[in-house]
């Protein structure tokens, strides 16, 4: 549900703002709105000026450079160190962060010139290595010069045909293998290098060289030099990354507890903009959740007495503009909120349909999966994922390069264990684990089995019989469409919105008028009393049509009739995943058969069975949650208008990481 909010109106005296501020800032309930000037009561917009700007911008500067310390030294998880353990005014902390800064910054800088140093040293030694030892005999002499270059294997030919004729056949070529190219010295008379190097230049060429801080040197003794630090340079780059490690653990706990101060006092300052002040006073408006008002009052009366005017009223739902949006919702729906994040929350005084997306769609994901084994294979997955959670651990998804953090663990594998828990009541019910395994073993008397040869009579044969699930899943679209209908004349109602309360009547009387008609057809009953209810109900359609002014009602009850055929998808995506997961085992079966070796024909079986089964599960999960999920947010929201008016979070004006 969508928790009832008061407006709160606060005044007082411009210079107890800041304390203001910092005593609803420590409530941590009140989403604070900017308040717009009133010229009648002398009050304008309040702005930063002066020694305020300057303090909020330092700030701000001092948590900007705090988080990216933080972010250097992977230390955005350290647990915060005492308030007492850290500096106290502002001066201290810019002097502290810029100590910390300055050690940091240092050991930063080494290692990304040891990374530099690294990546070129890893670039070149290879290929000077090679040339090494043809090079350090030319660099010896006194009238030879020899030039390197790499080129593909067909070009040499062209390229030394080139270079003869622009030195008249004054030079040596030789090459060798490097890769898939050539590794090419061409040697000339020391006094003709230039010219060697213009014709290199004609010919496309780029002569090899050594890098910069080589550069001087000849090339054995650059090569033995870069083998050196091959060698010196990750052990280098190991003794900074625990240098990063120290001052992490030395200064990690203290900077996420000033990152919190720098928050907080930067948040405060910011704030006094959202203010109207005058020249001797202040006001302050903002919404707080009805259930905590008397805690905000009490506690503002408390400490300043009778130097502040507290008012409050509920909230009107229907004039009221802009009111925040907060769910209130029991413990075990809190993790499908989540879902509705994707879009922008309901508008304050309409429908919250966290209920029933907590009870639809894991149901309807059971549906689909109908497997006890899936389901104990998701259900061991949201248990991993909760374990991560208690541990304070990420999560990441390897090959995907997904990583689902900490804090919304819990959430996901709540939902994942509702959605487990389904697809093992669903699995029961259709006698499905791992497809029919268990309705062709034991052989003599199987598990489950349609009729009285298994243990346990299947309730529902889906693979077979047809009917019960095409009739449940029907039904279930009867039932939302119908609901999301009924919800749209309800608030339409609620809220005095004559258009919204005859649409949602009248497309509720038509849909229900023609689920009657169709049910009666295809039962062959069809007769007076199913025409008479039929015609009544369209009657009260094509009224609340005219009474709405929507003419495109004639349309839509047969769109939203289709809607309601859509929910067959349930049946037909399900019943695809239940056939693959029997072909998973009858090939095992079979292999199992044609094998006579019975140790190895078993394990081969329960291998391809479980291989195409689980491949199976991959490729088609993304399917298998997307269809319950698209039934919810396009078949059903629609009905109701979730997409049509949006509200905007409740986002209370609240301490980041303690008292500061």
């Amino acid at each position: 549900m969508i928790a009832p909010m008061d407006r709160l109106t606060v005044v007082g005296r411009r210079s107890s703002a800041r304390d203001v501020l910092q005593s609803l800032q420590s409530l941590g309930v009140v989403h604070v709105d900017p308040l717009e000037p009133d010229e009648d009561l002398g009050l304008d917009r309040n702005r930063l000026e002066g020694t305020d700007r300057d303090e909020a911008d330092r700030w701000s500067a001092v948590r900007t450079r705090i988080e990216n310390l933080r972010e250097a030294l992977s230390a955005q998880r350290a647990a915060p160190a005492p308030r007492s353990e850290v500096p106290g005014d502002l001066a201290e902390i810019e002097a502290f962060v810029n100590d910390v800064g300055s050690q940091v910054d240092s050991v930063l800088a080494e290692r990304a010139q040891a990374r530099e140093e690294a990546t070129v040293v890893a670039e070149h030694l290879p290929v000077f290595r090679q040339l090494a030892p043809t090079l350090a005999q030319l660099d010896q002499g006194r009238y030879l010069v020899g030039i390197p270059f790499l080129a593909a294997a067909d070009d040499v030919a062209s390229i030394e045909a080139s270079l003869s004729e622009d030195l008249e056949d004054r030079l040596h070529l030789s090459h060798q293998p490097y890769g898939e190219q050539r590794l090419v010295i061409v040697v000339a008379l020391r006094r003709d290098r230039d010219l060697l190097r213009r014709a290199l230049t004609k010919a496309g060429v780029a002569p090899l060289q050594l890098p910069g801080r080589y550069a001087h040197l000849d090339v054995a003794k650059a090569v033995h030099l870069m083998e050196e630090r091959s060698q010196q340079l990750p052990k280098r780059r190991a003794s900074l990354d625990q240098q990063l490690e120290k001052l992490a653990g030395q200064h990690g706990p203290k900077l996420t507890t000033l990152f919190a101060v720098a928050s907080n006092h930067h948040g405060r300052l910011e704030r006094l903009e959202d203010l109207a002040a005058g020249r001797y006073g202040f006001a302050l408006r903002g919404w707080v959740p009805s259930a905590d008002v008397r805690k905000v009052v009490d506690g503002l009366r408390k400490q300043f007495g009778d130097d502040l005017i507290v008012e409050h009223r509920l909230a009107d739902e229907h004039h009221d503009v802009g009111v925040p949006t907060k769910l209130s919702n029991p413990e075990w729906m809190r993790p499908f909120q989540g879902l509705l994040k994707l879009f922008a929350p309901p508008k304050y005084g309409s429908f919250d349909p966290t209920w029933t997306l907590a009870i639809f769609f894991p149901l309807f994901f059971g549906i689909v999966v109908g497997d006890a084994a899936y389901g104990a294979i998701f259900l061991a997955f949201a248990l991993l994922l909760r374990s991560r959670w208690k541990k304070g651990e990420d999560f990441g998804l390897g090959p995907l390069n997904i990583t689902i953090p900490n804090r919304n663990l819990h959430g996901v594998s709540t939902v994942i264990a509702w959605c487990a828990g389904w697809a093992i009541v669903w699995g029961i019910v259709y006698g499905e684990v791992f497809g029919n395994f268990f309705e062709r073993w034991p052989a003599d008397r199987p598990i489950f089995y349609p009729g009285d040869r298994g243990i346990f009579e299947i309730l529902i044969f889906r693979v077979e019989v047809f009917q019960p699930v095409l009739i449940i899943t029907l039904a279930f679209g009867v039932l939302q469409v119908l609901l999301g209908w009924g919800i749209r004349a309800y608030y339409g109602w609620k809220h005095a919105d004559p258009r919204h309360l005859w649409e949602g009547i009248g497309m509720f009387s038509g849909l229900t008028g023609i689920v009657l008609f169709a049910t009666a057809y295809l039962q062959d009953f069809v007769g007076p009393a199913v025409l008479t209810v039929f015609g009544l109900l369209m009657a009260v359609f094509l009224v609340a049509t005219v009474l709405a002014r929507m003419p495109l009602m004639l349309v839509e009850v047969i769109s939203n009739s289709g809607n309601i055929l859509s929910y067959l998808r349930l049946f037909a995506v399900g019943l695809s995943a239940a056939l693959v997961a029997n072909l998973g085992v009858d090939a095992g079966f079979a292999i199992n058969g044609a094998i006579p070796v019975p140790v190895l024909g078993e394990l081969l079986g329960v291998l391809v069975a479980v291989v195409i089964n689980l491949t199976a599960v991959l490729l088609t999960l993304v399917g298998h949650t997307m269809q319950p999920l698209r039934l919810q947010l396009v078949e059903f929201f629609t009905k109701f208008g979730f997409y049509e008016s949006s509200g905007r979070a409740y986002t209370p004006f609240r301490l980041h990481g303690g008292k500061a």
